[in-house]
C-alpha cells in the first residue's frame, strides 16, 4: 500500500513539472498551475504566449483572461485549448488584451457566438490576424463581422475546415469592415459556384493577395469568376486545389501566379 501511495505522488509530481516545461497535460486535460504554465511559456519580451494544446478548457480561458502578463501580449496561440463559446467570450472581456494583434483559435470550437464574443469585444480593436480553422464555424457569422469594427485591421483570416455554404460566401462578399484584408484561407467549406461567384464580383477587399479556396465544389463556371475578377489588382495566389475543374482552369490560375509574382 505504501508503496502504491509513493507511486501515485512521483507520477503527480512528473505530471505536474511536465505541464510547467512542455505543456502537457493528462487526458483529462486539467492544468493544475496554470500561472506556472503561462510564465513558462510566454516569450521572450513577453509579447507571444503560446499554450497551443495546453488543453485548458473554458476554466482555465476565464483563469487567463486575469491574469497581468496578458498586458504585453501582441500575439496568442490556443490551439486546440477546447475553451469553446464562454471561454472565449472571457478573454474577449479581458482588459488585457488591449495590445492583441495576432490570435490563433485552431480547433476550439467556438462556433457562430465566438465571432460574436470578438466582434462585441470592448478591447480587441488591433487585430491584424484571425486564424480560425476547425471551428463550426457557419454562415451568420459574416452578418455579425459586417456590424462590428474590431475587424477593419484584418490583413489575415484563416476559416478553413468550417462549416461555411453559399450563404456565407454571399454575405462574406458583402462585409465591408475587413478593407486590409490580404490572405483569406476559405480551404474545405461548401462554397460553390454561387459562393466564388459572389466573392469574385465583390468590391470590399481591395487589398487581397492571397486567396485559398480549394475543396469547395467550385467548377469552372465559379473558378473562371475568380480568375476574371478585376476587383483583386493586388492578388497573386489564387489556390483552387481539389476542386473539380479543368485541366484548362488549374493552367489559367498557375498562370495567373507566375505572372503577378
Amino acid at each position: 500500500m505504501r508503496d502504491s501511495v509513493y507511486t501515485m505522488k512521483k507520477i503527480v509530481a512528473v505530471l505536474f513539472w511536465l505541464q510547467i516545461f512542455t505543456g502537457f497535460v493528462p487526458p483529462s486535460g486539467a492544468v493544475e498551475n496554470l500561472q506556472a504554465v503561462v510564465q513558462k511559456r510566454l516569450g521572450e519580451g513577453g509579447e507571444v504566449l503560446d499554450l497551443s494544446r495546453v488543453v485548458i478548457g473554458e476554466k482555465g480561458a476565464r483563469e487567463l483572461a486575469k491574469m497581468k502578463e496578458l498586458a504585453s501580449v501582441t500575439t496568442l496561440m490556443l490551439q486546440g485549448n477546447k475553451i469553446k463559446y464562454r471561454g472565449l467570450k472571457a478573454l474577449a472581456n479581458s482588459p488585457h488584451l488591449e495590445n492583441l494583434k495576432h490570435l490563433d483559435l485552431w480547433g476550439n470550437l467556438i462556433g457562430d457566438l465566438g465571432i460574436k464574443a470578438l466582434a462585441e469585444s470592448p478591447y480587441l480593436k488591433n487585430l491584424e490576424s484571425l486564424k480560425l480553422w476547425k471551428n463550426e464555424i457557419g454562415d451568420e457569422a459574416f452578418e455579425i463581422v459586417g456590424r462590428s469594427k474590431n475587424f477593419l485591421k484584418i490583413k489575415t483570416l484563416l476559416l478553413n475546415d468550417n462549416l461555411i455554404t453559399t450563404s456565407g460566401a454571399v454575405a462574406l462578399a458583402a462585409v465591408t469592415t475587413l478593407p486590409q484584408l490580404e490572405t483569406l484561407n476559405l480551404f474545405r467549406n461548401e462554397l460553390g459556384d454561387d459562393g466564388a461567384i459572389a466573392i469574385a464580383n465583390s468590391k470590399n477587399f481591395p487589398n487581397l493577395k492571397a486567396l485559398y479556396i480549394g475543396q469547395n465544389n467550385i467548377t469552372d463556371a465559379g473558378a473562371g469568376a475568380l480568375l476574371e475578377a478585376v476587383s483583386f489588382p493586388k492578388l497573386k495566389i489564387l489556390d483552387l486545389i481539389m476542386n473539380p475543374l479543368s485541366e484548362n482552369i488549374y493552367i489559367k490560375a498557375y498562370k495567373m501566379s507566375k505572372e503577378r509574382d
